[in-house]
C-alpha cells in the first residue's frame, strides 16, 4: 500500500479494500470520507492519547483532495480498514457484514495493541 498522507490517497487505498475501483463507484467520496471522520471520532473514544494537544479533531470534506490527513504515520492502515469496514456495513445492496466485521476488528486490534 502506498504512503497514506492525503485524503485522496484514504479513499484510493479504500477503494482497493472493497474493490471498488471502476467508476461508476459504489461508493461515493462523500461516504468515504464520512468514514474517515467516523474513523477519527471512534479513535479519540478508544484512543485519546493519539489526540493530545489536538483542541478540535481533524474533519474532512468532499471534494476528495490533497489535503493532508493528520493522523499518526504508525496507525494509518487502521483507519483505512475502519473506513473499508465502515461503508460496507452501510451497504445494503452489496452487504458483507462479516468481512466489515474484520475490517472494524484490524482498527480496533491496531488500536489497542500498540497501546504501552
Amino acid at each position: 500500500m502506498a504512503a497514506l498522507n492525503t485524503v485522496q490517497d484514504y479513499v484510493t487505498a479504500v477503494r482497493i479494500l472493497v474493490q471498488d475501483q471502476v467508476p461508476v463507484y459504489r461508493y461515493a467520496d462523500g461516504d468515504l470520507v464520512e468514514a474517515l471522520n467516523e474513523g477519527i471520532l471512534d479513535a479519540n473514544r478508544i484512543r485519546p492519547d493519539l489526540f493530545l494537544g489536538v483542541t478540535t479533531l481533524p474533519s474532512y470534506v468532499t471534494p476528495v483532495d490533497a489535503t493532508v490527513v493528520a493522523i499518526d504515520p504508525l496507525y494509518r492502515v487502521a483507519f483505512t480498514y475502519y473506513m473499508a469496514g465502515w461503508v460496507q456495513l452501510r451497504d445494503e445492496e452489496y452487504t458483507q457484514d462479516s468481512r466489515a466485521a474484520a475490517f472494524m476488528n484490524h482498527f480496533n486490534t491496531i488500536l489497542t495493541s500498540a497501546q504501552g
